[in-house]
């Protein structure tokens, strides 16, 4: 064969179908090629929807195979030994439950018609029975002995019973003010509160009226309600509910609101109606004021009020009418309440005092008090009256009036120097200045003259709307035996119209 050099280098990858190899056959001397890829390896999977071992051939000649290992180490095991590589089951990591139990059914349980003969007993956890009836009830009737109870009744239950000692197959009773109604699967209770059979304990709860009477009948809209503010009304006539104004309101058209007692069944020789007293020290009593209704609109009356004690019946005294002072603290400087009588003004935007009587007996009449009839003074002793006087007035030594203020002192002086003529006021300046309100009203006053000399006089003439009756001329004083003139006159001032007034001489 001829010797070959310089041959160009054929990589393997680079190889193909034109790349061969020259073999000799010995026997025959016969020179043949063969295809040089021919040499290189071809990986296949014999099996059928199976992994393959390997991966795939690189380079033409490099067989890449696939390593085996665990993809659940708890369960299974993978090793070599001996060159041999071992898979291996681990018992303790499978759970059942994920396994598919439809044919095995390893864990359904136990078929007693193969392990059982006969009933199982209680005490192997069987029931002691053969049968048992639909709608039976299991019940353990003795020890380790179950019994059955059929409910073939509406509303039926097991009730416990000490006579026995398991429980009996029967249905509620209802008791007063309740009704049961049975019926398939079903037990109704209901309340039927009609009357009371006995006392009612609302223990530590409350009794929610919402916008309810507690009422004579359960019917009529009176009685007993509870304002949502908290107030309680008294409502006797089933009227529609007004303005709850006080903690205690009174509805209703009978004149008598409020009754103390109840004849012989409940008596008392007194009762009081009062304020609690003041809990912390220092705190001043808690006033109490009794007010009658106002009129709202039109021209209408306000409400009067009456206090009237009780009647006497055949010899008997009626009932006095004690008003009393609040006193004061003994051993104290403290000061007595008094007993005050006052008129309200007009609008009732204020009040005037008209009388007062204090905690030592005292007794005072304010300006513009009138006594309607006699006022009679009596005593065991002399009584008295003071009253009291201002300083007089002076009317000049001249023609001046003497007018309603000089009146209204009580005693005007004058000192003529010559006999002096004086007209009074106007009548309608005198009934304003002396507060003469009504025909018939009356005022006195003195008219008293210094002058000396016997000779100059005072006369008094009319006013606009005055009619004079009597002398109404005042004498200066002379103390001569045959004069006599004290120098002093008295009057008396009577309203009869709201502008005319009639002046007498009295004195």
């Amino acid at each position: 064969m001829a010797e070959i050099k310089s041959l160009v280098s054929l990589v393997k990858t680079g190889a193909n179908a034109n790349d061969v190899l020259l073999v000799t056959n010995t026997s025959t001397g016969a020179a043949k090629k063969y295809a040089l890829t021919n040499l290189f390896p071809n990986l296949n999977t014999s099996g059928t929807s199976s992994q393959p071992l390997f991966v795939g051939v690189t380079n033409k000649n490099q067989l890449n195979f696939k390593g085996i290992k665990s993809s659940t180490s708890s369960m299974l095991s993978v090793g070599t030994a001996s060159n041999n590589i071992e898979v291996a089951v681990l018992p303790a990591g499978i759970d059942l439950s994920l396994c598919d139990n439809s044919t095995a059914q390893f864990s359904t349980g136990v078929n007693f018609n193969g392990v059982v003969s006969g009933i199982a007993p209680v005490s192997n956890g069987g029931t002691g029975l053969g049968v048992i009836a639909t709608g039976a009830v299991l019940i353990g009737t003795s020890t380790n002995v179950i019994g059955t109870s059929t409910m073939s009744a509406n509303g039926q239950l097991l009730i416990g019973n000490a006579t026995t000692g398991y429980p009996s197959v029967a249905t509620l009773t209802a008791g007063a003010n309740v009704t049961i109604t049975n019926a398939a699967g079903a037990i109704t209770v209901a309340a039927s509160l009609g009357a009371l059979s006995a006392h009612l304990d609302t223990g530590s709860y409350n009794i929610d009226l919402n916008t309810n009477y507690i009422s004579p009948n359960g019917t009529d809209n009176k009685g007993i309600y509870v304002h949502s503010s908290g107030k309680v009304i008294l409502n006797e006539s089933g009227t529609t509910l007004g303005t709850a104004d006080s903690q205690l309101h009174l509805m209703g058209s009978s004149s008598n609101a409020i009754s103390i007692g109840n004849g012989t069944n409940s008596y008392q020789a007194s009762y009081t109606v009062k304020c609690d007293d003041a809990a912390a020290s220092g705190t001043g009593g808690a006033g109490l004021i009794l007010k009658s209704g106002s009129a709202t609109a039109g021209n209408a009356n306000g409400g009067g009020m009456t206090i009237k004690p009780g009647d006497a019946s055949g010899t008997g005294t009626g009932g006095d009418l004690l008003l009393y002072a609040g006193a004061v603290a003994s051993g104290t400087s403290g000061v007595g309440g008094a007993i005050k009588f006052y008129a309200t003004t007009a609008n009732g935007s204020g009040s005037t005092e008209s009388a007062r009587i204090l905690n030592d007996g005292q007794f005072f009449l304010y300006e513009n008090t009138t006594v309607a009839k006699t006022l009679r003074l009596t005593a065991s002793s002399v009584p008295t009256m003071i009253r009291y006087q201002g300083a007089e007035a002076t009317t000049d030594d001249g023609t001046t009036a003497i007018s309603a203020a000089n009146m209204l002192t009580g005693i005007v002086k004058c000192t003529p120097t010559t006999d002096r003529s004086k007209a009074t006021d106007t009548a309608s300046n005198i009934v304003s200045g002396l507060s003469l309100t009504a025909d018939g009203d009356s005022f006195d006053f003195s008219l008293i003259s210094l002058a000396t000399d016997g000779t100059s006089d005072i006369t008094i003439t009319a006013g606009t709307g005055i009619t004079l009756v009597g002398s109404m001329k005042v004498k200066s004083q002379d103390d001569a035996d045959d004069a006599g003139y004290a120098g002093v006159g008295r009057f008396r001032l009577r309203r009869t119209s709201a502008t005319a007034v009639t002046m007498y001489r009295i004195a």
